[in-house]
């Protein structure tokens, strides 16, 4: 069964690192706001409305075209990490 990670924008750069370093460009996740939490109702909703989609997306897309979307939008690692 497909699956997909789910990540904050605190946390893209690191399932970026963790997918590469275990030779799995194509590992599929969703990068959503960080935090995460909200108080507004509406804004949770249309959070998850905005997550579902990109699951979806995730999901349906061939390897190849995700790994092409991850190569032409990396997430900029933090200042701490060593460089590649």
């Amino acid at each position: 069964m497909p699956t997909v990670t789910v990540v904050s924008t605190a946390f893209a750069p690191l399932a970026q690192v963790t997918a590469e370093g275990i030779g799995h460009l194509t590992l599929p996740f969703v990068v959503v706001p960080h935090p995460v939490g909200d108080r507004d109702t509406a804004l949770i909703e249309k959070r998850g409305a905005d997550i579902a989609a990109l699951c979806v997306h995730a999901l349906t897309t061939p390897a190849e075209t995700l790994a092409r979307e991850v190569e032409l939008n990396p997430f900029p690692l933090p200042d701490a990490v060593m460089p590649r």
